[in-house]
């Protein structure tokens, strides 16, 4: 079952990103890969859902959780950035190499996401064997699902709001839980995946489950954070480097010294 429940989530996610691969080489903007984690994980987890035995009231809540995150987060990245064409500066520095074209290069780039993709949908194979939530650990699993989700949003409206306003033009977001994280867009998502490991520990091997939460934890404090970061330096380096030093980087806390809710370079 766990085999091939990973070569399932392994051909819907390749399969989507090869799809946004083709959008990208019409509208030439790297970034719709954004979209590719809600659409495909959430393709996974109703096809998990949806392809094994009877569909109970367990599996309908579970449905539920899996299309919420996926409409938000989706729902999100294409009002705020695909709708009006936003340059994703990440992405626009990846590729670097002129040895190697950028539609091929960015088509490499996607397939690895995919599989980042795969590792993160593997609680799903889990989560789509329980069949009630009547045991405390879907119940604790439940809540902490709600408070990522909810924190989630937060985190995202709040910086949404302060890029709008033309006054914080060249200054650090530091309202709000930007204030005690530098990502708590990204710790918000790791406790609501960690909400859908939990949900699945009743399943046997559950606690396989927390690789999907660990995986994210990686990637986003190694590889997705820091790119994100390298980005903010250039184009602001004297705030963001003051902001790296009194900020934590993933788990909101308090900030190591006193500082304004706005820092800019001068």
């Amino acid at each position: 079952m766990i085999t091939e429940g990973i070569l399932q989530n392994l051909l819907i996610g390749m399969g989507t990103l090869i799809g946004l691969w083709f959008i990208y080489l019409w509208i030439r903007n790297p970034a719709v890969v954004d979209l590719g984690w809600a659409m495909g994980l959430t393709l996974m987890g109703l096809t998990h859902n949806l392809s094994g035995g009877m569909f109970t009231a367990g599996k309908f809540l579970i449905s539920l959780l899996v299309l919420f995150w996926g409409m938000r987060l989706g729902g999100y990245l294409f009002w705020t950035r695909i709708r009006i064409g936003k340059r994703d500066a990440r992405y626009e520095s990846l590729h670097r190499n002129p040895k190697i074209p950028a539609p091929l290069y960015f088509l490499i780039h996607y397939l690895i996401q995919g599989c980042f993709q795969a590792a993160v949908g593997f609680v799903f194979i889990f989560t789509a064997q329980i069949t009630t939530l009547e045991s405390i650990w879907p119940k604790f699993g439940f809540v902490l699902w709600s408070f990522g989700y909810i924190g989630s949003i937060a985190a995202d409206t709040q910086l949404h709001r302060f890029r709008k306003n033309p006054d914080n033009r060249g200054k650090v977001c530091q309202v709000g839980l930007w204030n005690y994280s530098r990502h708590p867009n990204y710790f918000f998502e790791i406790l609501l995946w960690s909400g859908f490991a939990i949900i699945g520990l009743s399943a046997p091997l559950g606690w396989l489950g927390l690789i999907s939460p660990i995986t994210l934890l990686l990637t986003m404090s190694l590889i997705t954070g820091p790119i994100s970061e390298r980005q903010s330096l250039k184009s602001k380096p004297d705030a963001y480097r003051q902001y790296q030093k009194t900020t934590s980087m993933i788990i909101p806390w308090f900030k190591t010294t006193k500082t304004t809710s706005a820092i800019s370079d001068s």
